[in-house]
């Protein structure tokens, strides 16, 4: 659903006006261990969090009442009575009359939430375009370009973002390895300061995520990190932060952002070695070969043929 952080930007400089859930992102890495579990509570409910007394946040986080009041005197609040009252005009920002008119599905068939979807995606790619510059994916390419060794992880959709990114570059001929979820820390624990940790966080951010770049980052390992706004959690621990617009109708982002702009990656990769790119992609193929539908399904008159669109060797 749309309730990112993504248009909530501080409008202003100054600290009374800064929405809480900035407060929180910017507050995030250094907290304490028990106020972090506050934090990763309201992000991964941030409706029902307006809602919750201070004795069910503390239960929500397993911490006691007095560290939840700690916290909002951390982030600049007078109290919890006026950290709850911040977090309801959030979620009233989030979730107005406007906002929930945005969430319904536009039109009763599938072609026309299709167009509106596809619309939509045009405008994200848009605000990709706009929100990027030149020097940043360059330096960003040469990064996953010299890197000995490339790990790639996130969480949820971002899991998934990361399978795409690890086959677009791997077919480019940059082996990488799509972290398991599971295994976070052994992945990046076997990393050194000549490979590279690539890190996928979006709203709300994972904080495996964000600690494994902030193991990183404390190694000398370098970070490059995505995510959905540039002053994400992400952004004291990533050498290179690029942010992906990927706002959808109904789920929390839509991944076709991001894939627009891995395949971009790829292809700039694989340019820089176009025979060697050639030669991998026609030894998978023949490698792959026997696991073709021809090679064990019976032909039968009119049938279509794998082998008359492969290339001739």
């Amino acid at each position: 659903m749309r309730f990112g952080w993504y248009s909530f930007l501080p409008m202003t400089p100054d600290i009374p006006a800064q929405p809480v859930q900035n407060r929180i992102a910017e507050a995030y890495r250094e907290l304490p261990e028990a106020m972090r579990r506050i934090a990763d509570a309201l992000m991964s409910d941030p409706l029902l969090g307006a809602l919750w007394g201070i004795e069910v946040m503390s239960e929500k986080a397993e911490v006691s009442v007095g560290t939840v009041v700690r916290f909002a005197k951390r982030l600049g609040y007078k109290g919890f009575s006026e950290f709850r009252d911040a977090l309801r005009a959030a979620c009233h920002a989030r979730s107005g009359d406007a906002e929930l008119e945005l969430m319904e599905v536009p039109s009763a068939d599938v072609v026309g939430t299709l167009a509106e979807v596809t619309r939509r995606d045009g405008e994200n790619l848009q605000r990709l375009i706009q929100a990027v510059d030149h020097d940043t994916l360059t330096a960003a390419t040469r990064m996953l370009i010299e890197a000995h060794h490339r790990v790639i992880l996130g969480r949820g959709v971002s899991h998934v973002m990361s399978l795409v990114l690890g086959f677009y570059l791997t077919q480019a001929g940059l082996p990488c390895i799509a972290a398991i979820p599971s295994d976070f820390s052994t992945q990046v624990a076997n990393l050194g300061p000549k490979d590279l940790l690539v890190v996928l966080s979006f709203f709300p951010y994972s904080r495996e995520s964000v600690d494994s770049a902030m193991f990183a980052k404390e190694c000398g390992i370098p970070v490059l990190a995505f995510a959905d706004r540039t002053d994400s959690p992400l952004k004291s621990c990533a050498d290179i932060l690029i942010p992906v617009p990927s706002e959808d109708l109904l789920f929390s982002f839509s991944i076709t952002t991001f894939a627009a702009l891995a395949h971009a990656f790829a292809i700039v990769v694989a340019s820089e070695d176009h025979a060697g790119t050639l030669k991998r992609l026609k030894a998978a193929d023949k490698v792959a070969q026997p696991l073709l539908v021809d090679h064990w399904l019976p032909m039968h008159p009119g049938a279509f043929s794998f082998d008359s669109r492969l290339p001739k060797r």
